[in-house]
């Protein structure tokens, strides 16, 4: 592995900085009102630690399950109260911030690595969420952790870094059913990187394989259970719906989508997946068919909303201008990285690309986009640094002539 070498006292500085920062944001502000996802986590976690555990056909479906794992795991140890799970939270957290220093060093250099771990230590959404019922954290932390062995893994072509990282993948998916489809850009991103198909064949291989072991003991408790074939979860089909239309983009608009598509009764969870999901996918065919123009429109909205929209329809203004400095250095860092050819940025890019495509052309939101904040926030590091260092260059050159 070509790993640079570890800097183990900045890494422990890192962690502290970003825990302490975590802590106090437990410490003043109050655990957020539980949203319906919360609630059923809290649920399903509620039900491994009462002894029903997996076995019972009530655990939910409509999330993958090892966030309410986490909570269970959480609340057990450290007592029944959501304190519990947000210290959890913000170990957890605060490893991520290490995740993303060692990802940044690797593609780019240690100073954009640092301003990279600080910002994403302090990145005020993050420590919201680590305060909240909300699978982010835990999500996050798994994705960045592939992400770091990706890295590692396209370096070598050893296809054991490929099943770390199919085992991170897995991971990352069973918390979150986002990343299911990865393996499905993983040979896109292998050519940007230039890697040829008869040496990455294998190592892809092995990390389908790993990936799917890790997800192929909760397919087969679903089947054993409920006998109904469920790979990760049920969710995605009434995001599909609610992404299909504008009036049911915010929470005001899901009592007539409700009402307006009711699946047949006596279906099971997977049929009544692939109801919202068709159902879905014909409002978006009329839309295309009847106004093509206007359903161009309506995709350049959903593609931005992405950048700062929330359900409730609240603080949408705040959210763009807070995060706008991010996204415009991170679309700097994009061009600088493709002007200094730096091919391992492709990974962070491709990232990137995957969640917008992934939640644009569903269900549109902000904190969608959160788990990936820390990869934007990379890229706008590296260009603050690189703009720097050329500001620094030109200042020396131009002292040179003038002694000159």
């Amino acid at each position: 592995m070509y790993s640079k070498p570890v800097g183990k006292k900045l890494i422990a500085y890192l962690f502290v900085f970003s825990l302490l920062a975590r802590l106090l944001i437990i410490a003043i502000v109050p655990t957020p009102a539980l949203d319906d996802s919360a609630q059923i986590y809290l649920r399903a976690a509620h039900f491994l630690m009462d002894g029903k555990g997996f076995s019972d056909p009530a655990f939910p479906v409509y999330n993958p399950p090892l966030y309410p794992v986490f909570i269970a795991a959480s609340l057990s140890f450290l007592g029944d109260d959501l304190i519990s799970v947000s210290i959890v939270q913000a170990l957890v957290d605060s490893f991520t911030t290490i995740l993303v220093y060692l990802v940044m060093r690797e593609i780019f250099d240690v100073e954009a690595a640092l301003l990279s771990a600080i910002l994403a230590g302090l990145y005020p959404f993050s420590l919201y969420l680590t305060n909240s019922i909300a699978s982010e954290p835990l999500f996050t932390f798994f994705l960045s952790g592939f992400l770091l062995c990706c890295v590692y893994a396209v370096r070598s072509i050893k296809w054991r870094y490929y099943s770390v990282a199919g085992v991170l993948l897995g991971l990352a998916t069973m918390t979150r059913g986002t990343t299911q489809f990865v393996p499905l850009m993983v040979p896109v991103l292998l050519i940007l990187l230039g890697k040829g198909w008869r040496d990455a064949a294998v190592p892809y291989l092995a990390l389908c394989l790993s990936f799917g072991l890790v997800i192929l003991p909760w397919t087969v408790r679903n089947y054993v259970v409920m006998d109904d074939i469920i790979p990760v979860a049920t969710g995605g089909g009434i995001v599909v719906l609610m992404g299909s239309s504008e009036k049911f983009l915010t929470i005001d608009g899901k009592p007539e989508m409700y009402l307006s598509h009711v699946p047949p009764a006596g279906g099971k969870p997977s049929q009544n997946d692939r109801f919202y999901t068709r159902a879905g996918l014909e409002r978006h065919l009329a839309h295309l068919q009847a106004d093509p123009f206007d359903f161009a429109r309506f995709i350049a909205i959903k593609l931005a909303r992405l950048w700062y929209a929330t359900e409730s329809g609240a603080n949408h203004a705040l959210i763009l201008l807070s995060q706008l400095p991010i996204y415009l250095f991170a679309l700097l860092g994009v061009i600088f990285a493709r002007m200094k050819r730096i091919t391992l940025a492709w990974i962070p890019i491709c990232t990137v690309v995957y969640f917008v495509v992934l939640h644009g052309l569903s269900l549109p939101l902000f904190r969608y986009m959160i788990p990936i904040m820390p990869l934007l926030i990379g890229l706008a590091a590296f260009a603050i640094v690189t703009i720097k260092k050329d500001w620094m260059h030109f200042g020396g050159a131009r002292e040179r002539n003038g002694e000159d």
